[in-house]
């Protein structure tokens, strides 16, 4: 049985007319205890949901903030088995949905079946394999439903309807809606398309929308939340923050229901 902890967040937010707010961080950055203080900032600030990244040595869809965070971890001695141990400790702190972001070459690597009973005993809701096309999914989308475990996918400005019926046969959870093309990272401006994006998205899925990719401030999630998302993913904006900067930045980032 899948988790219904992305269910019970997606009604909670309908309900409060409010924009969902899932920081990302990754796994062993710069070192373990780094990171539970990183986590623990998000959580104290609010966070409906956590994104985190299991450290990978040619991330491709990442921009350098991300990517000198994976290279800062993996200098530290990460590993996935221990990125399971650290997902595992974060889950006793928190009973937000918590979606893991990584890279099939870590997958396989570890086991494709071994991962994703692991990453299910460890409290994990989702895994989005970064560089994985639906085409290749089948292996991964099984292991995941066998333990429980959502697949996320991603879309882009340019998912036309075809392939969308495409990706909406293994997405559960909620559509990873890209806002610009290209790696992560922060960006000044919205991708003047993210609105039409999620218009078109909202008619032709039922799935939630998470938009990531670039959103760097509170105006960036305010604009996602008129289009229509119903959740903000911010990575790289806060990844390039200490620790103890976090509290006042994520501060910064609370987002008010819509009248």
């Amino acid at each position: 049985m899948l988790s219904t902890r992305y269910t019970s967040t997606f009604k909670k937010l309908k309900k409060q007319k409010r924009l969902g707010f899932c920081p990302f961080a990754i796994l062993g950055d710069s070192t373990e205890e780094e990171c539970i203080k990183r986590v623990t900032a998000y959580i104290n600030a609010g966070a409906d949901m956590l994104e985190l990244g299991i450290p990978f040595s040619d991330p491709i869809a990442d921009g350098p903030i991300v990517a000198q965070a994976s290279q800062r971890a993996l200098d530290a001695g990460i590993t996935t088995k221990k990125c399971i141990t650290l997902i595992k400790k974060i889950r006793t702190a928190t009973t937000v949905p918590i979606g893991i972001l990584c890279y099939a070459n870590s997958v396989h690597a570890y086991g494709i079946e071994s991962f994703y009973k692991d990453i299910a005993k460890a409290g994990a809701d989702s895994v989005l394999i970064a560089d994985c096309p639906p085409e290749e999914l089948a292996p991964f989308y099984n292991s995941a439903h066998k333990n429980g475990i959502h697949c996320i996918c991603i879309v882009t400005q340019d998912t036309d309807r075809k392939r969308l019926k495409i990706i909406e046969k293994f997405a559960t959870g909620f559509l990873y809606v890209v806002s610009t093309l290209g790696v992560t990272g922060t960006r000044t401006a919205l991708n003047p398309k993210i609105a039409d994006t999620i218009k078109f998205l909202k008619k032709s899925t039922t799935l939630p929308l998470s938009i990531g990719f670039g959103l760097s401030s509170k105006e960036h999630l305010c604009a996602i939340q008129k289009a229509g998302a119903d959740c903000g993913i911010v990575g790289s904006y806060l990844v390039k923050r200490g620790s103890a900067e976090l509290p006042a930045i994520l501060d910064k980032l609370d987002i008010k229901p819509l009248d």
